[in-house]
């Protein structure tokens, strides 16, 4: 399953895909996870799909104990995963609602 991810200077972020099975949701929040040590950003950007599935919410659910624990904020989006609008750095990478939210850190 392909994970789109951006270093945006100080934000990392990542494509979340709407269609993943259990195995791939681990692996996904498992490739954030070492994208995050990684990266070490002030900040983490999930774009999901519209209407968020149930794998979607579940890799914000991990993503979002990921980055409480570490003291990074979270920004959830919903707008169109646009790689071209990010900086140099960006990756493409595997790893098995039009409104913006913010989930507190």
């Amino acid at each position: 399953m392909p994970v789109e991810y951006a270093d945006e200077g100080q934000v990392l972020a990542v494509n979340v895909p709407a269609d993943l099975d259990v195995a791939a949701r681990a692996a996904v929040a498992l490739h954030v996870q070492r994208l995050a040590f990684a990266y070490r950003p002030q900040g983490v950007r999930l774009h999901v799909a519209r209407p968020a599935t149930d794998a979607s919410l579940s890799i914000l659910a991990r993503v979002h104990r990921l980055c409480e624990a570490l003291g990074i904020p979270l920004t959830l989006t919903t707008h169109p995963w646009n790689p071209a609008m990010a900086k140099a750095g960006a990756g493409h990478e595997t790893a098995g609602a039009e409104s913006e939210g913010s989930a507190a850190a």
